[in-house]
């Protein structure tokens, strides 16, 4: 069963991607067990923000908004990829936003700039999925107002407008858009793609964490980690000591666009966005995997 088919999702918004993938926007509300984040809130509130976690990203906006790895953190992954599995799987991560009042919501972007794209991406990929995933995925907790996710070429009530040449017509100017609010234990998962390109507004009380992810087709796994579920995730994953998990959140293989020389020039420049992308992407060769 794909995640999409189960009937605890509701689904948002519809559309058939450029790929011809079932995408829009699907919520499962009430996803993540009180327990659990009740148990990571209470771990991560006396830790504030990771202060130095501009790290590998391309993206200064991410600066100093990254929570310390929660202890429970392998729990939450394979909480989701049990949703999303077998057909769907996720990459190892500990990326964990902690958004605030005053940190003015995020920037409109898409997830992926489209499968074979490599040349336009302007964000760190080590994991080698961003032009082979279909979904962006969400999930939130935390004691939080605000930050409602807004998708600027949708209409407000969730469904594309599409024209006699295929392409979406986005609202027009002063028409509003789709937005909806997560709320705790909510998890989003949206197309990776325009028309699905999306900001946050700002959160106006309390702390919002959310933790972010991209989902693809277990077949399109690039090779750079194991999908959940099978003999090789088990016996890397040993016994789940903070030792096996940092060594689980090492990518199988370096991705050669984006390894840490290569992110280190980048940062240097100061470039982001499209200008970063044009600089160091646009002209370079990946040898075939």
């Amino acid at each position: 069963m794909n995640f999409y088919d189960r009937p605890d999702c509701i689904r948002l918004s519809k559309y058939t991607d450029a790929y011809g993938t079932e995408s829009g926007i699907f919520l499962f509300k009430n996803f993540v067990p009180e327990e659990l984040m009740a148990d990571m809130e209470a771990e991560l509130g006396p830790q504030g923000r990771d202060e130095d976690s501009y790290g590998s990203t391309l993206i200064s906006w991410y600066t100093n908004k990254i929570t310390p790895r929660p202890k429970r953190l392998l729990e939450f992954w394979e909480l989701i990829s049990e949703l999303i599995g077998p057909k769907w799987v996720i990459h190892p991560s500990q990326a964990i936003l902690n958004v605030r009042p005053g940190d003015n919501g995020m920037f409109i972007h898409s997830d992926s700039p489209g499968k074979g794209q490599c040349h336009l991406l302007s964000q760190d990929d080590k994991y080698d999925t961003c032009c082979e995933l279909d979904y962006g995925l969400v999930a939130y907790f935390g004691n939080f107002e605000g930050g409602a996710l807004f998708y600027p070429s949708i209409h407000a009530d969730g469904v594309p407008r599409i024209d006699e040449n295929g392409w979406n017509v986005p609202p027009a100017q002063g028409e509003p858009c789709f937005e909806y609010t997560p709320q705790r234990g909510d998890l989003v998962i949206h197309s990776a793609f325009d028309p699905y390109a999306h900001g946050v507004r700002e959160v106006t009380s309390g702390v919002r964490y959310a933790f972010s992810n991209f989902v693809l087709k277990a077949e399109d796994n690039p090779g750079t980690f194991y999908n959940y579920g099978t003999k090789e995730y088990y016996e890397q994953i040993g016994d789940r000591s903070e030792e096996r998990i940092t060594e689980w959140l090492k990518p199988l293989k370096v991705n050669p666009m984006f390894t840490d020389e290569r992110i280190a020039i980048m940062q240097a420049s100061g470039l982001e966005g499209v200008e970063l992308a044009k600089e160091f992407n646009h002209n370079f060769v990946k040898e075939d995997k």
